[in-house]
């Protein structure tokens, strides 16, 4: 089964057999290259390299390719995330594997930004439309924003909401799933993502998919996070994600991440 036809299935919201895995690892991939995590400001190649060797290392149905840099330091900017993300999906493409970028969403600018939420928002929508849409054109299968957890103030905003729905109609254009990591409580209708990622513990849930993102390089507890969470979407009629950096950073040896999802295969 490949990781392309596994995508498809997500977004023609067709429940698929096994855990669908998106691992966020371009730690551990400049591990694999021989490299360390600062070490992938330097090339928009080498960071496409480190995200696609980590997919293939751990047999993932996607690629994963964020703004959010592994080293922990400020965000990749959009011209350096976009080089990246043209390279890394034309050999995403080849090897039969699905895309996924991930962006800072438009909460997370705004809360960066400070001040009031809804002029903090006025103020980033431009760039935020502007660089969901550059990416959007390069045709990923899905874009993640990346979003701190909402309080309940914030998840009233309607100009939020309002731009969470200029997105989505954005990503329909253009034929892509939306998500968010994490979605804002009571997210319906039009402005709700296609997909809601798992945040830290919490899992994330819609009609296409059941994501969660558990610890990749603890064999016995990721098998039986992944066994436990297909249940749960196999009784709701969704597909399992499997998604998340932990243990993915590249601090730990590359082997105990395989060996998780060697060890969840054998127990399916």
């Amino acid at each position: 089964m490949s990781g392309a036809a596994a995508i498809t299935a997500l977004r023609d919201a067709k429940p698929w057999p096994e855990a669908i895995l998106m691992p966020s690892a371009a730690g551990l991939g400049a591990r694999l290259d021989g490299r360390t995590p600062a070490d992938l400001r330097d090339s928009a190649q080498g960071l496409a390299d480190a995200c696609l060797s980590a997919a293939r290392f751990l047999s993932a149905d996607a690629v994963w390719i964020s703004a959010l840099a592994p080293d922990g330091g400020a965000d990749f900017d959009a011209d350096f995330l976009h080089d990246t993300a043209t390279r890394a999906i034309a050999a995403a493409r080849n090897g039969g594997l699905g895309v996924v970028v991930e962006l800072r969403g438009p909460l997370a600018r705004a809360s960066a930004a400070g001040g009031d939420l809804d002029p903090a928002l006025k103020k980033v929508k431009p760039e935020v439309i502007a660089e969901f849409e550059a990416i959007a054109k390069l045709r990923p299968d899905i874009i993640v924003l990346a979003e701190p957890v909402a309080s309940a103030e914030q998840a009233e905003s309607r100009a939020l909401v309002r731009l969470y729905g200029a997105l989505k109609r954005l990503a329909e254009h253009y034929d892509i799933l939306k998500g968010m990591c994490p979605s804002l409580p009571g997210m319906t209708g039009p402005t709700a993502p296609d997909l809601a990622f798992a945040h830290g513990p919490a899992s994330g849930s819609t009609g296409r998919a059941h994501a969660i993102a558990p610890n990749w390089n603890a064999a016995g507890p990721f098998a039986g996070s992944v066994a436990a969470a297909g249940e749960e979407a196999r009784q709701n009629g969704v597909s399992l994600i499997v998604s998340g950096d932990t243990g993915l950073t590249g601090e730990h040896e590359p082997h105990l991440s395989r060996d998780a999802v060697q060890g969840m295969r054998e127990s399916a």
